[in-house]
């Protein structure tokens, strides 16, 4: 395993002159667009330049800065600036190459003087995101990405999903909704209980029209009246803060009662809330998935040969006296060997030693490769691993984790890619802080 597993100590130690030139790189052409993954990038473009494409939406044009994204499975892409720019901003997607663009969709007021934009992503295949001014307008803002994957929210520790289905009703989607696991959480549709929370679910999952979440009106409630009487979250939790568009709820359409709650974005009034009927307009819906999941995942892996980016997750309890944590690593190719990594220290090093993967660690690396310890996913796709916290690696020796410490663990698996050449990959890292 040495001779594998040596260049990711070469890595380690020239990633800081890696990332320093990432840092700088001005990404106004095409040529130039920052790779990305689903998220949100601040971005500014008072010093940008206006690109040579044709950009039919933006008036007559202005200055744009440019992103790639390569989706990691066969998916809906959207992307927005809305609620996050200060100037009136316009969107564009292409896919093919720089030397060759086709336009893909563009947008300018889809939200006020701000642009959203969604289309539909082949898994593997590559689409640059151009974001700028109409009519030379220029200024800051942020460009949230979504791939259609749970996004975190750090504020509460929750992941949220944003599901494209059109024509489903509420009642579907949230029998949909609570059947979804992530990382071993429950889903069930959002619920959203404060300001910050709703502004995070709009900007994070970007186009979310028409999408439900877990707000309904309970006829049989001693509160019920129409048309603002009764509603009540799933959950149970108080249904306290609202979010309604001007004049809603109004219980008034073409196709039934508005005892339904869904996400609405409007030109005139951003992002708000709207009564509907089961088959109104339903465009998908949003999941949260909170509660039972140990640790913080982070660094977003690169999807393998199976056309999804495979994760971490733990079961059992951070409790260092319990010492029953298992980790797990789940969405890998079937039948090949890996084992899991930790270290009590993040990094960020890109295809360490040829891998396709980012390598999430840094400092002291421990590999858990003591016999039983190297695994086959066989016909699971998964790895999973009873942990001894007294006997945890790091480097050439053991060590016990104490209270308080946090540790980042993280998987390395075999692969292969195109035309059968043999690589390795990753999946992402979980930060489990133990008490």
């Amino acid at each position: 395993m040495t001779r594998l597993l040596s260049p990711w100590i070469a890595a380690v130690a020239i990633c800081p002159f890696a990332l320093t030139g990432l840092a700088t790189a001005q990404n106004d052409e095409c040529a130039t667009a920052i790779s990305v993954t689903a998220g949100a990038f601040a971005f500014d473009t008072t010093a940008a330049t206006l690109s040579a494409p044709p950009w039919p939406c933006a008036g007559n044009g202005g200055p744009d800065l440019w992103y790639s994204l390569t989706a990691t499975a066969n998916s809906t892409i959207t992307a927005t600036t809305c609620g996050g720019a200060t100037f009136d901003t316009a969107l564009q997607a292409f896919s093919g190459t720089c030397g060759v663009l086709v336009s893909v969709v563009c947008n300018d007021d889809a939200c006020g003087l701000q642009s959203r934009i969604q289309f539909p992503a082949t898994s593997g295949q590559t689409y640059y995101i151009r974001v700028g001014g109409f009519n030379g307008s220029t200024g800051t803002g942020t460009l949230s990405i979504g791939d259609g994957s749970p996004v975190l929210n750090p504020a509460n520790g929750t992941y949220y999903r944003a599901v494209a289905a059109p024509g489903i009703t509420w009642t579907q989607a949230r029998s949909d909704a609570a059947a979804s696991t992530f990382q071993g959480r429950p889903g069930r549709l959002a619920t959203l209980n404060d300001q910050v929370e709703n502004d995070f679910v709009f900007s994070a999952l970007g186009g979310v029209n028409n999408h439900w979440i877990g707000g309904f009106q309970n006829t049989a409630s001693p509160s019920y009246s129409e048309p603002g009487g009764g509603w009540e979250w799933i959950t149970g939790e108080p249904f306290s803060f609202t979010q309604w568009l001007p004049g809603e709820p109004n219980n008034t359409g073409a196709f039934g009662a508005e005892d339904y709650l869904e996400l609405l974005q409007s030109t005139a009034f951003g992002q708000t809330w709207n009564d509907a009927a089961e088959l109104e307009h339903p465009a998908g819906y949003v999941i949260e998935y909170s509660g039972s999941g140990i640790g913080v995942n982070y660094c977003s892996p690169v999807a393998n040969t199976t056309g999804v980016p495979a994760n971490m997750s733990a079961t059992g309890s951070a409790s260092v006296v319990s010492n029953n944590l298992v980790i797990e690593a789940r969405a890998m190719p079937l039948n090949i060997f890996g084992f899991f990594l930790t270290s009590q220290t993040q990094g960020f090093v890109t295809n360490p030693g040829g891998s396709q993967g980012h390598l999430c660690l840094s400092g002291v690396i421990g590999r858990y490769v003591r016999p039983g310890q190297i695994q086959n996913t066989g016909a699971t796709g998964g790895l999973s691993l009873a942990l001894n916290l007294n006997l945890t690696p790091a480097g050439s020796v053991f060590v016990s984790i104490l209270a308080g410490e946090t540790r980042n663990f993280q998987a390395w698996f075999r692969d292969i890619g195109p035309g059968g050449i043999p690589w390795s990959n990753f999946t992402d890292g979980l930060a489990v802080t133990f008490n």
